[in-house]
């Protein structure tokens, strides 16, 4: 009966380790549903946008275009939303008000569950009868979770 009795617990240990292979790492953290915020590193304005379903959405980014040869402008950006794909997202979006022309690209990386950081990079172009004025500029930028 004693032998009947060991073969049982070493039958159960030896089944209970076999079940838990494989379990022992948690899941790959997410990104965390919700608002986000975050600033440029070249002017302090500010980045928001939402997380939700895997997606970037309602981004808004504030630049002050203030390059020498560029009059003072400035833009708040909202481009259409974009998909998170391994923790990274990338959107672009272009701009035209009279004379102005602006584009930009912004991508980011985030650090799940709660941190984000990326580049930031945009060209303002100015048509002053028929003569151009551009400025370009880039900088990284970084945010968290609300």
């Amino acid at each position: 009966m004693k032998r009947l009795i060991l073969c049982g617990v070493i039958s159960f240990i030896l089944f209970a380790s076999i079940a838990s292979c494989g379990n022992s790492s948690p899941a790959d953290p997410v990104v965390s549903d919700g608002n986000w915020a975050g600033t440029l590193s070249l002017s302090g304005e500010s980045i928001t946008f939402t997380v939700e379903s895997n997606q970037v959405r309602n981004l808004h980014v504030t630049f002050i275009y203030w390059g020498s040869s560029l009059p003072p402008d400035t833009v708040i950006w909202t481009p259409d939303n974009a998909s998170i794909s391994d923790n990274e997202f990338y959107m672009t979006d272009t701009l035209s008000i009279g004379h102005y022309s602006y584009t930009m690209s912004i991508d980011g990386t985030f650090d799940p569950p709660s941190s984000v950081s990326g580049m930031f990079g945009t060209t303002g172009v100015y048509d002053s009868l028929g003569t151009y004025h551009t400025t370009s500029d880039s900088c990284s930028w970084s945010g968290n979770h609300e």
